[in-house]
């Protein structure tokens, strides 16, 4: 999903959420998930995962990242605060977003770099 807010339009197949490991927050975002209808596809606790992989009932995917490629607090200080419809959401900064993708190197991690990087390289008229 950042990678959509940030504005390279693809399918989004699940959304990515990296919490803060601290139990009472972890806590919060278990309990918000819960009331949305997201059930966890084990029956294990945070402290023990990297990621959780939840479900609802339309089987949409929500990752729970306990622990990340970059720390919690980084990516909290760097984040963006986005309008979603009516909503407001914190989003991963372009270059955290970039060098996630660039640990994980996936195929479709590249195709997303190489997306991104387009949308910020200038165009044959703009100087930049």
């Amino acid at each position: 999903m950042a990678v959509v807010l940030h504005g390279y339009i693809r399918p989004v197949a699940d959304l990515d959420i990296v919490i803060d490991a601290a139990s009472h927050e972890a806590r919060k975002t278990m309990n918000a998930l819960t009331l949305t209808g997201f059930v966890p596809s084990i029956p294990l606790p945070l402290s023990v995962l990297t990621v959780l992989r939840m479900f609802d009932s339309a089987q949409r995917e929500v990752d729970v990242f306990v622990r990340y490629h970059i720390p919690f607090d980084e990516l909290w200080a760097s984040s963006e605060c986005v309008r979603v419809g009516a909503s407001t959401a914190r989003v991963i900064s372009l270059e955290h977003l970039l060098r996630a993708k660039r640990i994980t190197g996936r195929p479709h991690d590249l195709l997303d770099i190489e997306g991104l990087l387009a949308l910020k390289a200038p165009g044959p008229s703009d100087p930049r």
